[in-house]
């Protein structure tokens, strides 16, 4: 197969997958055109969200017109270039399709990543959103939940405003077989010796200002309940730590 067929089977496959994309885009907006009607306490975060969708899907045609010219003059350089910023747009609105109430089935936990993700955009830090568990099914009281999930998440944000890549992943998973709901925060980080095993201790800070009762409180509370396990660690990338919640 020569390079303009290959070419154009790559166009033919991308435009396919914009087509579908820009069909979830338009449903997405009427969606979130109803969350902004209902939420007065999300009305700033979600109009943003719906002004990225509804710009995506205004450049759809400006979109494909600029794959189509890279391809017809057989431009990889400048195609790949181009590909790699609207994967990473794309990337960025599937996130925002995890962050709505039906996917966060607990107005409470709901309303707390709302405002954790405000205060990342705020800090310029990009936050990678989960969710394949059921709010209202946690094997843990809310009060508990919030309280740790709060804390682990304001620490990530922190840490990953320092670092270069100023980045978070929060993860939602329930294993069934292993009759474990599983939270998984990631974070960059700039300190890479953060010691795992004292920041737990009262009064135990890397920020100054700051009192160090965050995660001892963590601690506390994991070790007040026997079915919480906390597993923290770190490679030279990301800072992790990983709540089980046994039922």
């Amino acid at each position: 197969m020569n390079s303009s067929l290959i070419l154009i089977f790559i166009l033919t496959a991308f435009c396919f997958c914009l087509i579908i994309y820009s069909i979830f885009v338009t449903i997405k907006l009427v969606s979130m055109s109803k969350e902004l009607k209902n939420s007065k306490n999300s009305q700033e975060i979600l109009s943003g969200q719906y002004d990225s969708l509804k710009s995506f899907k205004h450049d759809f045609e400006n979109m494909v017109s600029i794959l189509g010219g890279f391809i017809k003059n057989e431009d990889m350089v400048n195609l790949k270039k181009y590909y790699k910023n609207l994967f990473e747009e794309c990337q960025e609105l599937n996130n925002f399709s995890n962050l709505n109430s039906k996917v966060i089935n607990n107005s409470g936990i709901y309303n707390l990543l709302l405002l954790k993700y405000k205060k990342a955009q705020e800090a310029n830090v990009k936050i990678n959103l989960e969710c394949f568990i059921d709010f209202n099914n946690l094997h843990i009281s809310i009060y508990k939940f919030s309280r740790i999930l709060g804390i682990f998440i304001d620490n990530a944000i922190e840490a990953a405003s320092d670092s270069s890549e100023k980045f978070v992943s929060i993860r939602f998973r329930d294993s069934k077989i292993n009759k474990t709901q599983i939270v998984i925060i990631e974070n960059t980080y700039a300190d890479k010796s953060v010691d795992t095993a004292k920041i737990f201790e009262k009064g135990i800070s890397s920020k100054n200002n700051h009192s160090g009762i965050g995660l001892w409180k963590v601690n506390q509370i994991i070790e007040n309940n026997k079915n919480l396990n906390l597993v923290t660690t770190k490679d030279e990338k990301y800072f992790r730590q990983q709540l089980e919640i046994y039922y």
